[in-house]
């Protein structure tokens, strides 16, 4: 396969997890290089059976690449990503840390039909944020039953953060034990058995929050008025939950029927299975309990899925290997 991929980032949470998916799919026979930046560099990652070398993100720019995934983090990528598909290197980036400084469209593969031709132009394409998949990814065989408007509460885990935050959370724990203080860059108010609540001012919401509007606005068109979900972090490593309402749906069969046969969706034998621990590496987001609101206005229902694994790594994949396979990555240029 004459196709060289690079994985910018490749050290942190995000970027191991695309190397994981790369290695066990489609492109597993094209030519994978690593990057990281110097403070986060180690000498070597893992991918498939072999180990490669983890290179100067620096020295990405003008490697040649046809294709490339930011998993770097925002303030990194929204310099890098812009600038790599002005090269004529095909850029993903990975959980939509780019929005407003890059044109690619935003792109949720298996939901709605992938853009090439805006891909082509813009020289790469945003995958959502691990919160937007989810909701994404929920919403789509809802939305020709009529649903309008979600609303509810996204339970994030401290692998949102990225890797050293993921790391804080174990310090935290184990300082907490040992009645010492524990380190606090990543959470400063702490995180160890506690829930950390979006912090927004009385009447407003939150940036992440608000991103979630923007996102589903941009995937479906509807309104992001008719978003209004909270998120908060909980103590877990990886993995998200959420309690959903979604109006506009009036029968709680014909909906679970419908999210069955949806796109990147699965369901539980059992809804006590619907926790993090239980979908870790797994790139599906996992549905349960699906029943009427007791007014009659709409939907409940529980999900659960692993942010890294699904967003970080099943998503940016997927869309990575639709874009080979149609040829797209030879026909973008500088």
């Amino acid at each position: 396969m004459d196709v060289s991929i690079a994985v910018l980032g490749a050290t942190g949470n995000v970027g191991e997890a695309l190397l994981l998916r790369l290695a066990e799919g489609a492109l597993s026979g094209a030519e994978v290089s690593a990057y990281a930046s110097r403070a986060m560099r180690r000498d070597s990652v893992e991918y498939g059976k072999a180990t490669i070398p983890v290179k100067v993100l620096a020295e990405a720019a003008d490697s040649g690449l046809t294709l490339a995934f930011s998993a770097l983090p925002a303030a990194i990528a929204q310099r890098i990503v812009p600038s790599f598909a002005s090269r004529g290197t095909l850029i993903v980036d990975v959980g939509n840390n780019c929005a407003g400084v890059f044109a690619g469209p935003l792109v949720l593969p298996g939901v709605r039909p992938i853009p090439e031709a805006e891909i082509a132009r813009a020289g790469g394409a945003r995958t959502p944020s691990a919160p937007g998949w989810l909701l994404g990814t929920v919403l789509a065989p809802l939305l020709p039953l009529g649903a309008h408007t979600i609303t509810g509460l996204i339970n994030l885990p401290a692998s949102a953060y990225g890797r050293a935050a993921t790391e804080e959370l174990s310090q935290q724990v184990v300082a907490s034990f040992n009645l010492q203080d524990p380190p606090r860059r990543h959470f400063p108010e702490g995180l160890a058995f506690d829930t950390l609540p979006e912090d927004a001012d009385a009447g407003e919401w939150s940036a992440r929050e608000l991103v979630l509007g923007a996102e589903l606005s941009e995937l479906f068109g509807i309104n992001p008025a008719r978003v209004g979900v909270q998120v908060c972090t909980q103590p877990v490593f990886t993995g998200m939950t959420a309690a959903l309402h979604i109006r506009g749906v009036d029968d709680a069969e014909a909906a679970e029927t419908a999210l069955r046969d949806g796109a990147g969706l699965a369901t539980a034998g059992r809804l006590r299975t619907l926790r993090p621990r239980k979908v870790m590496g797994r790139g599906l987001v996992y549905f349960g309990g699906v029943r009427p609101d007791p007014s009659g206005d709409g939907i409940h229902l529980w999900v659960a899925a692993d942010n890294v694994a699904g967003a970080g790594a099943a998503v940016p994949v997927a869309l990575a290997e639709a874009l080979v396979a149609s040829g797209l990555t030879t026909r973008v240029e500088a």
